[in-house]
């Protein structure tokens, strides 16, 4: 369940892309960060870690820190710079992991590490930024935050077992896909907000109001991905089309048709079809077209669409700023990206 943007026909003015100009000299101080720390004399590791955080990612999570200290006036420019750094850390060593989990062989249009050089190496590769992530944390010297980040990685580890306990099971239900969907992508953006907002002080009632939008929105961001992981091509995605149905992932779309399916031919094709470990490309065009059939683009489009004006109204409690604006059209862009 990898969650990346899609390409979008107004990519310059869209409002990640508004953010992305807004912070620029800020992510590249976080790159640079993150090229700085990440070495080591064993040379296998630092290429690990530059193949897989120079592969084109959009540091969409160290942009929501950056985002956060900026809209409630952190004056803690550089500590800022360091925490959104450790964010992206954390966030690129589970992607590490995760290829190697999910035998994927593909990530942002590039071969994974694990393609690379191997599972053993791509493993310790993630390690290695882990170890990097807590070196900071600890220099850092917050306890409150050390735990921030404690807490977050062992929500993303029990996401990871859920999902691969979920795997080719036809009788998951939509209360188990959104548990996972919580501690694999929600808890996540979460962290980053949260983040943003102790670095710059800010009130437990503000903190509230970033973890409410951060929650809403990771959730409707997953929502769409795992929509476009039926609707869009692998050079779109990044990644191979299909690639949850052929891991077996039973996340929303497939939860929708089983339950809007059940009865008749078309019942006991899809029975078969989410029954085999091996599944073909016809399988998935047939998929594809039973989602269509039944609309279930558009029925999981008004949930996620409804969770980002959750998220929206969620700001109301957060300064009046710029960056407040634009993650407020950020709420309707991560649904309205998928058409």
């Amino acid at each position: 369940m990898s969650v990346a943007f899609a390409n979008h026909p107004s990519e310059e003015v869209n409002p990640l892309s508004q953010l992305k100009v807004l912070l620029a000299s800020k992510i590249k101080s976080v790159d640079k960060c993150l090229r700085d720390f990440a070495y080591s004399d064993v040379a296998e590791l630092p290429s690990i870690s530059a193949h897989i955080i120079e592969s084109g990612g959009k540091r969409l999570r160290p942009l929501l820190t950056l985002a956060a200290a900026e809209m409630c006036s952190c004056h803690e420019g550089d500590r800022a710079i360091r925490m959104a750094a450790c964010i992206e850390l954390l966030h690129t060593a589970t992607l590490l992991h995760d290829d190697v989990v999910d035998e994927s062989e593909l990530r942002r249009s590039r071969p994974t590490a694990n393609k690379v050089w191997g599972n053993q190496l791509s493993i310790l590769g993630g390690d290695f930024l882990f170890s990097k992530m807590f070196d900071l944390l600890v220099r850092d010297g917050s306890l409150e935050i050390l735990g921030l980040f404690v807490n977050t990685s062992q929500t993303l580890i029990e996401g990871e077992v859920l999902q691969i306990k979920t795997r080719f099971n036809s009788e998951v239900t939509e209360s188990d896909y959104f548990k996972i969907i919580e501690a694999k992508t929600a808890s996540l953006f979460q962290a980053a907000l949260e983040l943003g907002g102790r670095v710059a002080g800010v009130s437990q009632n503000e903190l509230n109001a970033l973890a409410e939008y951060a929650y809403n929105i990771g959730v409707a961001f997953q929502l769409m991905d795992d929509v476009l992981d039926y609707t869009s091509d692998a050079a779109t995605l990044g990644k191979p089309e299909g690639n949850d149905f052929f891991e077996g992932q039973m996340t929303l779309p497939l939860i929708y048709l089983r339950l809007l399916i059940d009865r008749g031919e078309e019942f006991f094709a899809l029975k078969a079809i989410l029954s085999k470990a091996e599944r073909t490309i016809e399988d998935l065009v047939w998929v594809q077209k039973q989602l269509e059939i039944h609309q279930v683009s558009k029925k999981i489009s008004d949930l996620a669409m409804r969770f980002a004006a959750k998220a929206k109204n969620s700001l109301v409690e957060l300064p009046e700023h710029p960056v407040r604006d634009l993650l407020a059209q950020l709420t309707v862009f991560v649904v309205e990206r998928c058409k």
